[in-house]
């Protein structure tokens, strides 16, 4: 059972915490066969789905992609391509790569969903020439501090983590844009007729 949050924690800081204290990383470690590729394929496909729904609804192109939820946090545009740097560095050590950041046009609708299918074409060539090695110690940055952690542990503790606050950013503000969206556009499960609430 999960424990009660903090009575003054916001709601986005509240999803989290029930998230991880619900899940927990020890669990996610606990599965070893996880197709990391899948992962980050299925979720970088919704996402090319949710800019694709904003970008056939009215709203103005620019202004969404310079969206913010609070002042002090980045834009859609830059949320979605560090979703995408995520999926990199966690399928590239994983894969006994170097991970490189790729180049991209985040200014338009197009150019984000033409970076997004690079991603995954990227992703997929690095699992089709996987290196197999013996566990090894990934070197990253987390903000500005350095960290060195087991593959197993950065990818579930740091690189999963983070591709999925990312992609719930990017959710978010697509939603407070005015964006159709619901649980089954983050997830590809869930569905609800159109108009449906829960405290209607």
């Amino acid at each position: 059972n999960a424990k009660k949050p903090p009575s003054n924690i916001c709601a986005v800081s509240w999803a989290l915490w029930y998230v991880v204290s619900c899940w927990g990383v020890s669990a996610i470690e606990d599965c070893v066969n996880i197709n990391y590729t899948e992962i980050f394929n299925k979720y970088l496909r919704l996402l090319y789905q949710l800019i694709e729904k904003a970008e056939h609804s009215d709203a103005n192109e620019s202004e969404f992609l310079r969206a913010r939820l609070f002042e002090d946090m980045l834009p859609f545009n830059v949320q979605v391509k560090i979703v995408t740097n995520f999926a990199l560095r966690g399928a590239c050590p994983v894969s006994g790569n170097k991970y490189e950041e790729l180049t991209a046009d985040i200014e338009s609708f197009n150019g984000l969903k033409s970076h997004i299918a690079a991603t995954i074409e990227h992703i997929n060539q690095l699992a089709q020439n996987t290196i197999e090695q013996p566990e090894f110690i990934v070197k990253d940055t987390a903000g500005l501090k350095e960290v060195f952690m087991k593959e197993t542990d950065y990818l579930s503790s740091f690189a999963l983590p983070n591709f999925f606050f990312h992609l719930s950013m990017a959710y978010a503000i697509a939603k407070s844009c005015g964006i159709s969206v619901t649980k089954g556009d983050f997830d590809g499960i869930h569905h609800y007729p159109k108009g449906f609430s829960w405290e209607s």
